[in-house]
């Protein structure tokens, strides 16, 4: 059974005469040390394991006691602690959460520390944490959180005024840390807090528009330039497969002068078949890549090359340009439902629209995924028929 002590090593002074306080792990005939952040002055503040002769010495003892005892707690937690050489036992203290009992916060700080989540996702996960914190606080323990947890957490978003989806995805952010801290090897609720509590359903956005209403906004005039930039905006993404602004404002249109080939940034850390979007880039699309294609190949709207002072542009100008082109609702992601819509009612096949959507499809989803595959020939052909469409051009729509 191992043996603990505080000591300090004079042959391991810092090069200013202080000395480090270490625990001394004493195993199977061996002896190894766990350095501390504890730092005095002299040997002389130091006398029998306990700090004194310091100001702080009351708080610095306090402070050794309890990382003595999350070690002692480490040791007691490992079956195998006896069949293991000094320096292994150390090894794996050192390379391990020595406490098993975390907080909301130390489990999201260490779920951010290992998720690969792009930087869109981490500001969207810290707006989860600090809604969580603000009901529950900072330091409550993660393995207290039970059923009525959960509960008093739904109904504190709700008196908050927030969406099904916001409801929704925070909710279901907190079950994401529990499983995060159980992989881990933290302490855990012993029961399922989300057992028999049925979470928010998620509100579909209707925001496709028709093929007349498409028409219209391609054909709105207005002499306001921002007006345009949304009006020229909203239609090249219709004309790319509902390519996101994050995703258009990064293509080189110089290497990518006829065809078209991305990775979406939403779903570029996941696993996926689907990589790249690719098909080639239609007719109708070109004048506007033309039009604000900038030195490096890249499309530049002005000054709101930015994209977050694009979307600025987005929120104040497509009202505008929803009046003038008669569409009762207007947003730059209606692009997007609307190419997926038309392509769908036109009898483009579900993988297909996938494919060109850029959506993380897997083996898992569907058996399916496991012996197709979408070619960018395929995808081609799929949004030159939307265009054929939008342009009149196909008299019946197929069954």
């Amino acid at each position: 059974m191992a043996t603990l002590r505080t000591v300090i090593v004079p042959t391991k002074a810092l090069k200013d005469g202080r000395h480090k306080v270490r625990i001394s792990v004493a195993h199977n005939g061996q002896t190894r040390y766990i350095p501390t952040n504890v730092i005095i002055d002299s040997a002389r503040e130091f006398k029998h394991g306990i700090v004194v002769n310091r100001g702080d010495a009351s708080f610095l003892n306090t402070k050794l006691r309890k990382l003595v005892q999350k070690i002692q707690n480490a040791i007691d937690e490992l079956e195998y602690a006896d069949g293991l050489s000094c320096s292994e036992l150390v090894y794996m203290l050192t390379n391990s959460d020595l406490d098993r009992h975390k907080n909301i916060t130390d489990v999201f700080n260490k779920y951010m520390d290992m998720a690969n989540i792009s930087q869109g996702s981490r500001a969207t996960y810290t707006d989860h944490f600090q809604c969580l914190a603000a009901y529950a606080g900072d330091n409550f323990m993660l393995e207290r959180v039970n059923h009525l947890t959960v509960v008093g957490f739904h109904r504190f978003m709700l008196d908050k005024g927030y969406s099904a989806n916001t409801r929704r995805d925070r909710l279901v952010f907190l079950n994401q840390l529990i499983n995060f801290a159980r992989r881990c090897g933290y302490a855990v609720p012993p029961a399922d807090p989300f057992s028999g509590f049925e979470l928010p359903h998620p509100e579909v956005r209707q925001s496709w528009l028709t093929v007349d209403d498409v028409r219209r906004i391609r054909d709105a005039e207005s002499k306001r330039k921002n007006v345009q930039i949304c009006r020229d905006c909203f239609m090249l993404s219709y004309y790319l497969g509902g390519i996101n602004i994050v995703d258009l404002l990064a293509v080189d249109f110089d290497e990518c002068r006829n065809t078209i080939r991305y990775e979406r940034t939403k779903t570029r850390n996941r696993p996926k078949m689907n990589k790249y979007v690719e098909f080639t880039i239609p007719d109708e699309a070109k004048p506007i890549i033309e039009r604000y294609k900038g030195h490096d190949g890249r499309l530049f709207f002005s000054e709101h090359k930015n994209r977050s002072r694009l979307h600025c542009v987005f929120d104040c100008y497509m009202g505008q340009l929803a009046e003038i082109a008669g569409v009762k609702h207007l947003i730059y992601y209606s692009a997007r439902k609307s190419f997926a819509q038309h392509a769908f009612q036109l009898g483009v096949s579900e993988s297909v629209v996938d494919f060109i959507l850029g959506h993380r499809v897997d083996k898992v989803s569907t058996s399916l995924y496991s012996y197709i595959s979408v070619t960018p020939k395929q995808a081609s052909d799929a949004v030159r028929l939307v265009c054929d469409n939008l342009m009149g051009e196909i008299l019946a729509v197929p069954k």
